[in-house]
């Protein structure tokens, strides 16, 4: 089970999923261009996840370098059996009922879903 991360932490995270091992001050320019955060904003967000073990620090030379301990297919893993269990008592198939009673499947999302099912059924 992953810690919870807030959505300002996640922005944090998907920053450091895609680029791997960064200083705090590459983190700041990277998720600065995508919103208006303070430098002090961004810092706080890595210094939490860095409390929730979430974030790995390693000092190289001078300078503290970050690193997801968690990774990205990890937490969304995490995330979907979280929600889930919280809204559909851990059926995905009760999830899905209720998707498809108010949102149009493709015929391309039906073929692909029935893929998926008979390779689980193949294995």
């Amino acid at each position: 089970m992953v810690n919870k991360i807030s959505e300002s932490e996640l922005e944090i995270m998907k920053v450091l999923w895609q680029n791997g091992k960064m200083t705090l001050s590459e983190i700041v320019d990277c998720v600065s261009k995508h919103n208006s955060w303070s430098k002090s904003t961004i810092k706080t967000l890595v210094y939490r996840l860095v409390d929730k073990g979430i974030l790995d620090v390693i000092k190289s030379g001078s300078v503290f370098e970050y690193s997801a301990k968690v990774s990205e297919e990890d937490y969304k893993m995490s995330e979907n059996q979280n929600f889930l269990q919280r809204l559909y008592n851990g059926s995905i198939s009760d999830m899905l009922v209720a998707y498809t009673k108010y949102n149009h499947l493709s015929r391309k999302d039906i073929d692909d879903l029935m893929k998926l099912i008979d390779s689980d059924n193949n294995d």
